[in-house]
């Protein structure tokens, strides 16, 4: 029985995984039979540095060792085992970087149209030239942190992330973002040096306006043996969308 490790995406938190947990959690039969076995063991939902309610406004500047120290930590805080574990867009290349320093190899890594830069290039550099140019307008207005934290504006909410959601989805995401830490858009990325001695699958979002499909298809192909699997009919925010089919994709390897 595999344990996950959910990642959420920058400008994301822990709570974003909540729907995706009930249906991980949910018994299979219904009603429940008695003593039936969980494919799912231990799910852990940890936020990333400057992403929850206690860090925000003014810690930091993180760099790339606090985004990957917060995913390795519970693992062994926890003693996580037969490990998953899944990251959502740009938290791609620290979940790739902190699964090849684990000590015993993840299960496997499931990026949900994760970001993956080449090699010595940030993410912010392989997103398309009017995603950049996005984020490089919303990352000058002040945030009450200098110009290290970007704070998505509305519209981009609404247009980018959520098309395609229902407007109570969409009203309710609204109130759930968190300002970016702009490092994690700007660092360099060194992930043709990494060893992955693990399994890595794929799952492209084919409405995503953020990263679009066709991109994640060529980004993942950068990735040794991975298994692209079929498009998701979802907007970025899939696991607010979509959070069954996302269980059912994570429950499938598990």
């Amino acid at each position: 029985m595999a344990d996950f490790l959910l990642i959420p995406d920058a400008g994301h938190g822990s709570w974003w995984w909540g729907r995706v947990w009930g249906q991980l959690t949910a018994p299979q039969d219904y009603p429940p039979r008695l003593y039936s076995q969980r494919k799912a063991g231990e799910i852990v939902m940890p936020d990333l540095p400057g992403h929850n309610s206690v860090e925000m406004n003014g810690s930091g500047p993180y760099v790339a060792d606090d985004f990957i120290k917060a995913i390795l930590d519970p693992v062994k805080d926890r003693g996580l085992q037969d490990l998953i574990i899944v990251g959502h867009g740009l938290s791609a290349p620290y979940v790739l970087q902190a699964a090849s320093m684990l000590e015993t190899p993840p299960r496997r890594v499931i990026l949900l149209a994760g970001v993956v830069p080449d090699n010595g290039k940030s993410a912010l550099d392989s997103l398309p030239q009017t995603t950049r140019l996005m984020f490089k307008l919303m990352g000058r207005k002040p945030t009450g942190a200098g110009k290290k934290e970007i704070k998505l504006a509305k519209p981009v909410i609404d247009h980018i992330y959520c098309n395609g959601m229902t407007r109570f989805d969409s009203v309710l995401a609204s109130g759930w973002y968190k300002t970016i830490p702009s490092s994690m858009l700007s660092t360099r990325q060194q992930l043709g040096s990494l060893s992955f001695n693990f399994p890595i699958t794929y799952i492209p979002l084919w409405r995503d306006r953020l990263v679009p499909s066709a991109l994640q298809r060529r980004m993942a192909q950068k990735l040794p043996g991975v298994e692209i699997e079929r498009e998701l009919d979802a907007c970025h925010e899939v696991t607010l969308e979509r959070p069954a089919q996302v269980a059912e994709a994570l429950l499938k390897h598990a």
